[in-house]
């Protein structure tokens, strides 16, 4: 793999950690939800200090010194529920599976919560520090640990639903898939959570990562190995393959005419057709504030408010 290409999705990352910090200067969070922060959820080095109530079936990983903390995962709640049996929404944060962060999703999440949610944002190792199957893997650690803590925290685990925006969206996507794909899982080498979720929400989703275009042309390498192409996982990195879209829960679906991975939202929204997956589409018309994933960037615009609450409003249907 090209030096190069690592330090640059080291700097990237670097870039987009100030920015995300200069950006949550800027925004007011508001009082009406308790928020929990990292929560460890595996045994590790990348998890916190604080071992009580990890998950423990997961294995242990390996620590480098540029790898964040990452196996941590942050909990919110509406004080004005508090004692109340609340359904469930896990947070799958997107960045193109390079960068991103649990923290950048926290205003998104505490809207989230407003609306009557039990909320948890889950942190998961990034490209080039581990494969596209340890992200899998973590993701379902994760939420393995949160089958065990959902109760009580006075969740509802017979509504639990996911909610992922670009790169987290595809991550979500494949993670659920794997639950009841065992050939892509065995391919993957990923051991699948058994925690139930209902449905999905999928947000600007980066679902393709193999076509002729900036990501497909330098990232699947990083992804799923330098020869991938001749690997067991090799058919199910189309996100179009019957073992992966069948195996979903019911989509919902959002884009918008600005957002720049927008076709792959509609040519995946005709697979989940195709093999007649319950799923519904939300696409904005042009309008220059309605780029990528905004509700997850820009949770205060009126627009944003109007995703939320059109994704729970399908989410609760399952």
């Amino acid at each position: 793999m090209s030096d190069f290409m690592i330090r640059n999705f080291y700097k990237q990352r670097k870039d987009f950690e100030k920015s995300s910090a200069e950006r949550n200067l800027t925004l007011t969070f508001p009082d009406t939800v308790t928020e929990i922060k990292n929560i460890p959820y595996m045994t590790d080095a990348s998890a916190a200090k604080d071992n009580t109530s990890l998950n423990t079936d997961c294995p242990p990983q390996s620590s480098k010194s540029h790898i964040r903390d990452s196996h941590r995962l942050d909990c919110y709640r509406p004080k004005k529920r508090d004692g109340e049996l609340l359904p469930v929404i896990v947070n799958v944060h997107g960045g193109g599976l390079l960068l991103g962060s649990k923290e950048f999703n926290r205003l998104f999440c505490m809207r989230l919560s407003e609306l009557g949610f039990l909320v948890y944002s889950v942190e998961y190792r990034l490209i080039p520090d581990c494969s596209f199957f340890d992200q899998c893997q973590d993701l379902a650690c994760a939420m393995d640990f949160l089958k065990t803590r959902i109760s009580s925290d006075n969740g509802d685990l017979s509504h639990v639903y996911a909610v992922g925006d670009s790169g987290g969206a595809c991550l979500l996507t494949y993670t659920a898939a794997l639950q009841h794909a065992p050939a892509a899982a065995k391919a993957a080498k990923v051991t699948p959570s058994s925690l139930h979720i209902n449905a999905l929400g999928l947000i600007s989703g980066m679902f393709y990562t193999t076509k002729k275009d900036k990501i497909g042309l330098f990232l699947p390498k990083y992804l799923y190995g330098k020869n991938y192409k001749k690997s067991a996982f090799a058919p199910f990195v189309n996100p179009e393959h019957p073992d992966i879209v069948k195996a979903l829960p019911p989509c919902f679906l959002v884009t918008s005419h600005n957002d720049y991975l927008k076709r792959y939202t509609l040519q995946f929204e005709k697979a989940l057709a195709r093999y007649q997956v319950p799923h519904d589409l939300l696409n904005f018309p042009e309008n220059p504030k309605l780029t990528h994933a905004f509700s997850v960037f820009e949770p205060e615009l009126d627009e944003s408010l109007q995703t939320m609450k059109s994704m729970i409003d399908f989410l609760q249907k399952y």
